[in-house]
């Protein structure tokens, strides 16, 4: 049983929705986890409770904060905590469980804990540390003493257990399974990001006439790539790192030794060493910013893209308009976006003065091609000699254009190969617009014929032959000019009016075919380039020479 055009309509329409809501929400996925791994990998990689602050620092022990410890008159936080650790490893690298006790100083406010061996075991270790009313947040020290006190009897037990010989038994296999369940989760997270959150952005950020190619193939590099390649990246990153610290974490040599590895990492990466005028900032916040300007690019791209497809499309307008507004927009939200992103990164703008002139002086001096082409591209775009969709002759290339932008443009000829032409060269060479507000143009066809011929009859047929053909407009209506009487022929010239400046090749080919056609039907000869021959008889010169 045939289905109803109506039926098959339907079927269309509704998955032609089901495609754009899979695509919304594979980008909205993909937006999501792009823009929390710049927030959240600092705190999985770098957790607040290993690094230290500006007026606080954690006490270690076995790889594990225990507790965070406050600047005093004597010495800073950082210092402070590492002294305790260092009394406290002691106890857990010899598997010693201390007597823990709690002394009140009570004139200077402060609380002491005491840690020794338990009478009869060895080695004799003892160590002692003061909790001071900084430390407790508002708590009596002498309570805040009382907790952390709980705190090391228990971690003390525990690094007691985890260097017995049966814990390390019970976990080996781990040691296995991880990097298992790792590569596991390394293979699908491509093939999710390839199979469904690559395709689906793609199309997204790709124009409605490149859908289907894009389905069939592979699309060329875009920003899309780039940005999902990178997210990719560090999702993969993600799962390497986080399945090695915990085979790490399962066992306290190894524990403390990647908690000593974190630290240095997280000296480098967050601490404030880039100088940025008054406001030094760190690496990961360089980083985190470079990342959320690619999110603006490629969401600038997104809009843009969608607004031309879904509302300037429905407009009417025509295609270079679009093409112009779309840029505008596109630029205008990338100008915006990255301002924000800087200011609420920490980036003072007016900190950036000495780079802007030192990029500047470069610009001056190796960019200035680049300079002019991007200015070249502002031009095109805001006085619109060339706009996209239009057929154009530059040089000895003729197409249409298919793109402008920022520093180049694109050119799809006739032969469908794509040409890129710097902007710069719109403005500076002779460019002939066939389509520039007007896309009506007149071909002209010379055509000769014989002497025999009545010129009258030649006028006719070539006016029925000009309108004969589909692609040839009525108004204006096709014309015949006598040209010339030429050394062997009568010399006419067809003029024709054609909308289509892009097939005029393949018109011009059309009626030079129906032509002959008609003129061999008539009888009507194209005569050959003749050429009278008198011949003298006589005596050549002898130039004074006898013979």
């Amino acid at each position: 049983m045939n289905r109803k055009p109506s039926d098959r309509l339907g079927q269309k329409q509704s998955a032609k929705h089901s495609n754009i809501n899979r695509l919304i929400i594979g980008a909205v996925l993909s937006f999501s986890l792009a823009i929390a791994l710049p927030f959240i990998a600092p705190f999985v990689l770098f957790p607040a409770s290993l690094s230290a602050s500006s007026d606080s620092a954690p006490v270690i022990l076995d790889g594990r904060p225990v507790f965070r410890v406050t600047d005093t008159a004597d010495a800073g936080a950082a210092t402070r905590a590492l002294i305790i650790s260092n009394s406290l490893q002691q106890f857990a690298d010899q598997s010693v469980t201390p007597d823990i006790q709690i002394e009140e100083l009570t004139p200077d406010g402060l609380t002491t804990v005491s840690l020794q061996t338990p009478p009869g075991e060895e080695p004799d270790l003892q160590a002692s540390f003061t909790v001071t009313p900084e430390d407790t947040g508002g708590v009596i020290p002498e309570s805040q003493a009382q907790v952390w006190a709980e705190t090391l009897r228990g971690q003390f037990s525990l690094a007691k257990t985890q260097r017995q010989r049966d814990y390390v038994r019970q976990n080996s296999w781990q040691l296995a399974a991880v990097p298992i369940i790792a590569a596991i989760a390394y293979w699908m997270s491509g093939l999710f990001w390839r199979e469904y959150l690559f395709k689906a952005l793609r199309l997204a950020t790709s124009s409605s006439a490149d859908s289907e190619k894009i389905e069939k193939k592979a699309s060329p590099f875009t920003a899309a790539n780039l940005f999902l390649n990178a997210t990719l990246l560090l999702l993969r990153l993600g799962i390497g790192t986080s399945a090695v610290l915990y085979i790490t974490n399962l066992f306290p040599e190894t524990r403390e030794k990647s908690h000593r590895i974190i630290s240095r990492l997280a000296d480098i990466f967050t601490g404030n060493n880039i100088p940025l005028g008054n406001n030094p900032i760190s690496i990961l916040d360089t980083f985190r910013a470079l990342l959320l300007v690619l999110l603006v690019f490629l969401f600038a791209q997104i809009i843009a893209s969608a607004i031309k497809r879904r509302v300037l499309h429905e407009t009417g307008i025509n295609r270079g308009v679009q093409e112009a507004i779309a840029v505008l927009l596109r630029y205008g939200l990338i100008f915006v976006g990255t301002l924000i992103v800087l200011q609420t990164s920490g980036i003072n703008i007016s900190s950036l003065t000495i780079v802007i002139s030192a990029l500047g002086v470069g610009a001056g001096l190796g960019l200035q091609n680049i300079v002019k082409d991007v200015s070249s591209g502002l031009v095109l775009v805001f006085e619109r000699p060339v706009q996209v969709g239009e057929f154009v002759e530059i040089g000895k290339q003729a197409g249409t254009v298919e793109r402008i932008g920022a520093r180049s443009s694109e050119i799809r000829t006739l032969d469908q190969v794509s040409i890129i032409v710097p902007n710069s060269q719109f403005l500076e060479q002779e460019v002939v617009n066939w389509s520039h507000r007007n896309p009506i143009s007149r071909l002209r066809i010379p055509v000769g014929v014989s002497y025999k011929a009545d010129p009258e009859e030649v006028r006719n047929l070539l006016i029925k032959t000009g309108n004969a053909h589909e692609d040839v407009l009525v108004t204006p209506p096709p014309q015949v000019l006598f040209c010339s009487l030429g050394d062997s022929a009568f010399e006419f010239e067809l003029l024709v009016w054609v909308a289509q400046p892009s097939r005029q090749f393949i018109i011009k080919s059309d009626l030079l075919f129906m032509l002959t056609k008609a003129f061999y039907q008539n009888g009507i000869e194209i005569p050959y380039p003749q050429r009278d021959i008198h011949i003298i008889s006589g005596t050549p010169p002898t130039n004074g020479v006898s013979t």
